[in-house]
């Protein structure tokens, strides 16, 4: 492992099958392919054994995981196997595509109490006309409308997305309506990166490149609102109770550093707090959040 002898990503599955036009990764890694879920679940019972607390499953497309094995789409029966493995105490889910988040995937989430409510489904854009030309399905509507959904079946849960900025054909209107998106959403963790040529890829043919400058002032807007957004949505957890685990130690501030469940390591924020006794790397604690700063919580343990 390369990773803390906590947590681990589990992958449930190789290569990818949707050909974004962006994107090289078919190209390079060849289409999706599930590994057999027995398999996966006896991996997670290692990785348990040996002490791992938190998996991540990740995947090019963790949705579409079982359709080219089982014929059938078997996230949730996969995390509701894994949900029995003994060790294991939180389930965290990257990159899943909208269009295969399922009834049946979202039970299980609201369902299954190890399965973190935290959701990463990486939009790219919201207008329709850019999403087609990224090969990609939906509209500001449709992904507006599956964002209302997944908050009334699981009112606590928090999101992460990444958008795109300066995609080939992004006018100032498909720009406005992106970051329009935005501010209306309000994701809870948002990554904004300008849109980057990839060799190979039918997007880097396409005549009408946006400028480099461009494309990097528009995400720079994108990210400048988010700050705000980050920065109210955790103002509003000031004085609320989150479970978090123990991952640094400051001996000068004697404090500790760690993550609530509502952040996956590398990508998402920190919580810093205090313990009246000593705690270890990996320990799991209820921390009570006091102040914030930046993207980052400060808090006591309860």
């Amino acid at each position: 492992l390369t990773t803390p002898p906590y947590w681990a990503y589990l992958k449930i599955a190789d290569g990818c099958s949707n050909c974004c036009s962006y994107c090289a990764i078919p190209g390079i890694r060849g289409p999706f392919r599930s590994r057999r879920m027995e398999r996966i679940v006896e991996e997670a019972q290692e990785l348990a054994a040996s002490g791992v607390k938190e998996l991540i499953l990740v995947a090019q497309d963790t949705t579409r995981y079982g359709e080219d094995l089982y014929g059938a789409l078997m996230l949730p029966e996969l995390l509701t196997r894994l949900c029995q493995v003994e060790g294991i105490e939180w389930i965290r889910l990257l990159y899943c595509y909208p269009e295969r988040i399922t009834d049946a995937l979202l039970e299980t989430i609201a369902r299954e109490p190890k399965v973190l409510h935290y959701l990463d489904i990486p939009l790219q854009h919201c207008d329709a006309q850019i999403l087609r030309r990224m090969n990609r399905s939906g509209s500001r509507e449709s992904l507006a409308a599956l964002i209302a959904k997944i908050r009334a079946q699981i009112p606590d849960i928090v999101l992460r997305t990444t958008v795109m900025t300066g995609f080939p054909g992004e006018d100032e209107a498909a720009f406005t309506e992106l970051a329009e998106f935005v501010k209306e959403q309000r994701f809870d963790r948002l990554g904004c990166f300008a849109y980057s040529q990839e060799e190979g890829t039918a997007a880097a043919a396409f005549p009408d490149q946006v400028d480099e400058e461009v494309k990097q002032h528009r995400a720079e807007l994108i990210l400048q609102d988010q700050y705000d957004i980050v920065e109210a949505n955790n103002r509003a957890r000031i004085g609320k109770t989150f479970r978090a685990v123990v991952e640094d130690y400051d001996a000068y501030t004697d404090s500790y550093t760690g993550r609530t469940w509502m952040d996956a390591p590398e990508i998402d924020g920190t919580v810093r707090f205090t313990c009246g006794y000593p705690l270890n790397d990996g320990d799991f604690v209820d921390v009570e959040i006091f102040d914030v700063s930046d993207y980052d919580l400060i808090g006591e343990v309860v």
